[in-house]
């Protein structure tokens, strides 16, 4: 429902790195996760792993990842949402490209890899993508709630390639972390449900090679739930969407009903109070109507959603047009009349899961209720029982410091009396002040404007004047925080990223307010490489003074190949027009290599064509552009076939040049790498547990594969360049490998 194009913009948001912090994350607060723990199926109810018992969870879904809806993804935004409106879940609702809905096809305005309106989608920039879902699921993690990472998608069986490659590698990732809920498949428009149940049961294969989270499946019409049920696999549920201002209790109830009594799971991953588009007038009585029908069938939901209305969109939390990206404008930000509804809704209903997690280790002589303080506090008097003794859970929180607690950082500690009664102590986080667009950020030389910046959403570039030649990016025109205190920024490396204070008067890329104010903030680009900038303010009431430090790199060009350059079949004696290009649009040269030889008999160049030889075979195609002063190396590999690749006369050579790096481990099992994965291969039939570590220590692949065949090739293809090495398990054995990935 609420059907968006993907709003394109002119610049990607920042990537971040593919392996950050989502899997090293601790929860902070005592939330439903640790009650619940993974959520799993039982019949036609969600259950709790941990417990067993059925799950009744509320909260909210983020707007599109797009232009308007990504200022959200915030860390920030999370955890004041979990304090302030009692969210047990929210839903990371990816967007994956710009189509038409009805039509099912891409319209093309985020496809061209060339254009300069690659939006914000996850097809534009999967890297990127994959960083605010690690972001965003140790939020989840830190705040002890639930996370559904949602393919945004209504035609998702068009997707199938992509949406099989990212949830094989984040289920992989996050395959040990209970918080995450798997929707693969958000709004199917016009697709039947033999087509349906084939796109999920290939997707939900993926996941359950890695971990038997929760999945859920879009049904057919927008997700009204006309068909379900038949998906392989287990843990897996179905989601329902409504908007009461368009559907009604009466009409669409009881096929939620009538498929929870038939076994099957239903999910309500998106809920509005307006109309189906997001607009019109909050309809409090069908809402009422539904709030009533979700509790008393304990239907687990999430209110579409967290943002402003921009006068627009009636369904977002907050009136006014204000992106609301910190925790102080969200505490005085006013809500829409849909807001209300919602907050009212969410607060009634929300529980103390410290109460709950400890229900019945509650109570001796030495319990006491949950005390809570703040990080700033110090120390925490009055709640230790005279002639008690206690020990912590976790002393990186709270320590015993005679009859106080001294408080160490946030998080939670449970202390267990010596009667065996079990209380909980929670020292919550003191909002930190923040900045605008102040975050971790590259810019690329490009080929186009005649540069590129990214950061977490698109902004700006300007010269301070319409004829400067000095690349300068805009930080903002206030020098304050969005907590008001006034805040001073430098740069550690001034002959890298040096900032500087200007009027802005770039007539094409400075915005109208940006022109009319006296001047603004920019970083100043002078040569590749990396700038530390650090940003101080006084503390303010309610918040913690500022000293933070982020990361500004100035990258070369990347050297990108043109699209001609790919993988095909060729016929016997054929030629392939442009299949070989000898220049890239930036006119650097381009060098080929056939298996690993200067030359092939199999296949030639002429010109900038593909010309086949007389004889089946198969070629690893290798082009190279060398690095300029402006642009970075370049590689790309493709297979050719020519003829027909089961009868190629050239097998050995090939599969010789694609997996070259044989190593052999004491226990006899032999593993090969190439930059696409690694063949496995051992005498015994025993099965293998195979983990990937980056050089940091930090799993990044984990899975337990069969030989039946005595060999097995894993794909790896996803993880980035660099270096990693792999643990094999068999036998009670273990073999380690390095693997440096090109």
């Amino acid at each position: 429902m609420n059907f968006k194009k993907l709003l394109p913009c002119l610049l990607a948001f920042a990537v971040i790195s593919a392996f950050a912090s989502g899997t090293t994350a601790v929860p902070k607060k005592i939330g439903p996760v640790s009650y619940y723990g993974a959520l799993h199926t039982s019949g036609g109810k969600i259950i709790g792993a941990k417990n067993n018992q059925e799950v009744m969870l509320r909260g909210m879904s983020l707007f599109w990842s797009d232009a308007t809806g990504l200022p959200y993804y915030k860390k920030d935004v999370i955890s004041w949402a979990v304090d302030n409106l009692k969210m047990d879940v929210f839903r990371f609702a990816m967007g994956i490209t710009c189509y038409s809905s009805t039509k099912q096809q891409s319209n093309g305005c985020v496809d061209s890899a060339d254009s300069l309106f690659n939006g914000y989608s996850y097809v534009s920039d999967p890297s990127g993508y994959k960083g605010v879902v690690d972001r965003m699921v140790e939020a989840a993690v830190e705040n002890d709630v639930y996370i559904i990472i949602d393919w945004h998608s209504h035609r998702a069986e068009h997707e199938k390639t992509q949406a099989n490659s990212f949830f094989k590698e984040i289920s992989a990732k996050y395959a040990n972390i209970p918080n995450v809920i798997y929707e693969i498949y958000n709004e199917p428009v016009n697709t039947d449900w033999g087509t349906i149940t084939s796109y999920a049961n290939s997707i939900t294969s993926a996941i359950r090679a890695n971990t038997e989270n929760l999945v859920l499946v879009g049904t057919p019409s927008w997700s009204q739930l006309t068909q379900y049920g038949g998906v392989n696999g287990t843990n897996v549920g179905y989601v329902f969407h409504f908007y009461a201002g368009t559907h009604t209790v009466g009409t669409f109830g009881s096929r939620i009903t009538a498929a929870k009594n038939s076994g099957n799971p239903v999910f309500i991953t998106e809920w509005g109070t307006v109309n189906a588009d997001g607009a019109g007038s909050a309809n409090a009585g069908n809402t009422n109507d539904w709030i009533q029908f979700m509790e008393s069938n304990k239907i687990s939901n999430c209110n579409w959603s967290l943002r402003q209305t921009n006068g627009k969109e009636t369904s977002g939390m907050f009136d006014g047009s204000t992106e609301l990206t910190s925790q102080g404008l969200l505490s005085s930000a006013t809500y829409s009349a849909s807001g209300n509804i919602v907050k009212k809704y969410l607060t009634e209903h929300g529980q103390s899961w410290a109460d709950s997690l400890l229900k019945g280790k509650n109570s001796g002589s030495c319990a006491f209720k949950a005390a809570k303080a703040k990080e700033t506090d110090g120390t925490l008097s009055g709640v230790l029982k005279s002639g008690c003794t206690y020990t912590s859970s976790n002393e990186n929180v709270v320590t015993i410091s005679g009859t106080d607690l001294a408080i160490h950082s946030a998080g939670y500690a449970i202390l267990t009396g010596n009667d065996g009664s079990e209380s909980a102590v929670i020292i919550s986080e003191v909002a930190k002040q923040s900045i605008s667009n102040f975050a971790d950020m590259y810019c690329r030389y490009g080929e186009v404007d005649p540069h590129t910046c990214s950061i977490n959403r698109g902004a700006n570039f300007s010269g301070s004047n319409s004829s400067s030649a000095t690349f300068e990016w805009i930080l903002g025109m206030e020098k304050k925080t969005l907590e008001g205190a006034t805040y001073t920024i430098k740069s550690l490396n001034p002959d890298i990223v040096d900032i500087k204070t200007a009027k802005c008067t770039n007539k094409t890329y400075c915005s109208t307010t940006q022109k009319e104010a006296n001047s603004v903030i920019m970083y100043v680009f002078k040569q590749f490489g990396e700038a530390k900038i650090v940003a101080t303010a006084p503390a303010v009431t309610g918040y913690t003074a500022m000293n933070d430090t982020i990361t500004v790199t100035y990258r070369k060009a990347e050297n990108k190949f043109p699209r001609t350059f790919k993988g095909r079949t060729i016929a016997l004696g054929a030629t392939a027009s442009e299949a070989a290009p000898n220049k890239n649009t930036s006119g650097n040269p381009i060098t080929y290599s056939f298996n690993g030889k200067e030359t092939s008999p199999y296949l030639s160049i002429s010109g900038s064509d593909l010309v086949a030889g007389n004889q089946n075979a198969i070629i690893q195609l290798d082009a190279r552009i060398a690095e300029t002063d402006t642009h970075e190396e370049g590689s790309m590999t493709v297979t050719i076939i020519v003829g027909d690749s089961a009868s190629a006369v050239n097998k050995d050579e090939y599969y010789k040049t694609s997996i070259p790096a044989l190593s052999t481990a004491k226990s006899g099992v032999q593993a090969q790498f190439n930059n696409k994965g690694m063949l496995l291969t051992s005498n015994s039939r025993s099965p293998l547990e195979v983990s990937i570590f980056s050089v940091n220590g930090e799993r990044v692949f984990h899975k337990t594969v069969n030989l039946s065949l005595g060999t097995r090739f894993i794909s790896l293809g996803e993880l980035k360049a660099g270096n990693y090495i792999a643990n094999v398990k068999q036998d009670g054995t273990l073999s380690v490998f390095n693997w440096s990935k090109q």
